[in-house]
């Protein structure tokens, strides 16, 4: 149990300080005690450099504003860890009820996800990502008939739409992803390798999905007034910013490299949104819309 409220906390002192930057120690203390969590000033500082080494973010103390905040270049980090939190968390609060009411699993219904997972892969790829060891396997892709043996130095594990991907640069030295489910045949190597990307989660800041070499562009879209609502409560992408709100229109900027997966995120929100820049986009969406009318002809 103790583990358990180790890690409730920690989550706890990161979204405190994400929410109230340049909080003093004592402030990050009183909001603890408040939650009924009563840290020394030890257990605090020892807190801090757990979350300085396990979760790569950075909560460092200016002397300037007297207080502490979470250091801009590890903001992305922290978005990552508050999700595993926030299941973790949920999770605990689930078997909690479920131990003292077993009944009450009808009461929840989860959201079905319609692919396949590989769970035993996911352990093993991530350790072969940790130590640095190349995979290969047998890979399915969507565009062939027959299977191919793909020889990878694996850098990450990316999850799309309820898929986990394993990301990495293959034999002919392309970085792409391969979705597990699609994956057989699996093998680890003893062969380690160097990694060609430093930081591989970076080249997905700029991306809706997975990986896209395409240039960076501004993409402005232009939702009704009613699917706007959705959009602002579920922003499409890091990078989005309002620039009209009223009544008749949501029309938002997005800075990113426009690939398939923002074609099928513009696309299945139908004749509630309108591309308006760029004009080679706003073509494309035109044509696949053009196309899928020509199946009700």
């Amino acid at each position: 149990m103790s583990q358990l409220k180790s890690i409730e906390r920690l989550s706890m002192i990161l979204n405190y300080v994400y929410q109230h930057p340049y909080c003093t120690f004592q402030n990050i203390m009183d909001n603890l005690s408040n939650k009924d969590f009563f840290p020394t000033e030890r257990t605090l500082q020892r807190d801090l450099k757990t979350i300085r080494e396990m979760c790569y973010i950075d909560i460092k103390y200016s002397r300037s504003q007297n207080g502490y905040f979470i250091d801009h270049e590890t903001e992305r980090d922290f978005n990552d860890w508050m999700q595993i939190f926030e299941i973790f968390n949920r999770a605990n609060m689930i078997n909690e009820v479920l131990l003292k009411q077993p009944g009450s699993i009808e009461y929840i219904d989860f959201d079905q996800a319609v692919a396949p997972h590989q769970e035993q892969l996911f352990p093993t790829i991530l350790n072969a990502i940790v130590e640095r060891r190349k995979i290969s396997f047998n890979y399915q892709s969507f565009w062939s008939q027959a299977p191919v043996w793909i020889d990878l130095e694996p850098q990450l594990l990316k999850e799309y739409l309820n898929r986990w991907y394993v990301v990495g640069t293959n034999a002919q030295g392309e970085f792409r992803s391969y979705g597990l489910e699609r994956v057989s045949n699996f093998t680890i190597s003893a062969t380690t390798f160097k990694p060609k990307q430093k930081n591989p989660k970076k080249l997905f800041y700029d991306v809706i999905g997975l990986y896209s070499e395409n240039d960076l562009e501004l993409v402005v879209l232009s939702y009704d007034s009613f699917q706007g609502k959705y959009i602002k409560s579920q922003p499409l992408h890091a990078s989005q910013k309002i620039v009209v709100d009223d009544e008749n229109e949501l029309r938002i900027e997005l800075l990113v490299r426009p690939n398939f997966e923002l074609e099928e995120q513009i696309l299945k929100q139908g004749e509630r949104v309108k591309v308006l820049e760029p004009e080679w986009l706003k073509d494309a969406v035109k044509k696949r819309i053009q196309k899928a009318l020509k199946n009700y002809e």
